[in-house]
């Protein structure tokens, strides 16, 4: 049997007002479980992982050398001396990423280095501000090291190995 309108039309404007709230309703489930996916996939438990780093450093010079390490400040609290063809362990340190020249004190690290070879010719290498820098600074350019190496979502054990190069006393000056 057809409906038939009441005599005050009320009949179809219920009808659309059902409609539209059964269309509102599916439109808030709908954000709702897309809500609820983002929400979920989201919240994953991101962890980073302390990598335990070791670094070694390299004399490929035919010269003896000591590398100084300077703190903020400018005073020299470490030096390493390496004779020509051998390595020197200079320390471990337990961080997210490769920082080196750290030394287990977080409030004194090495923030330059002076390569200091036996004739009084010397290089020296400054942390830029962002705590990278050039050479020693910047992980990237250690021997060993290899894209995705901190990409790696477990904690790991490892040394970065640096070798100071004829190309580097090649660039050294007289030392002040």
């Amino acid at each position: 049997m057809p409906c038939l309108a009441n005599s005050n039309g009320t009949h179809g404007k219920r009808i659309l007002k059902t409609f539209i709230t059964m269309q509102q309703k599916t439109i808030w489930t709908l954000f709702l479980i897309i809500g609820i996916s983002v929400l979920a996939n989201s919240c994953g438990k991101r962890v980073d992982y302390l990598q335990t780093i070791t670094y070694v450093y390299k004399n490929g010079t035919a010269y003896d050398l000591v590398l100084e390490v300077y703190d903020r400040n400018g005073v020299n609290f470490k030096n390493f001396q390496i004779a020509p063809n051998e390595a020197v362990e200079t320390g471990t340190t337990l961080e997210e990423v490769a920082v080196p020249f750290r030394f287990y004190d977080p409030a004194n690290y090495g923030d330059s280095v002076v390569i200091r070879f036996s004739n009084n010719r010397c290089l020296s290498y400054k942390r830029l501000s962002n705590g990278f820098g050039p050479k020693f600074f910047d992980y990237r350019e250690y021997d060993n090291y290899t894209p995705g190496l901190f990409d790696q979502n477990k904690p790991i054990i490892y040394t970065l190995y640096y070798t100071i190069t004829v190309d580097d006393y090649n660039e050294s000056v007289d030392c002040e």
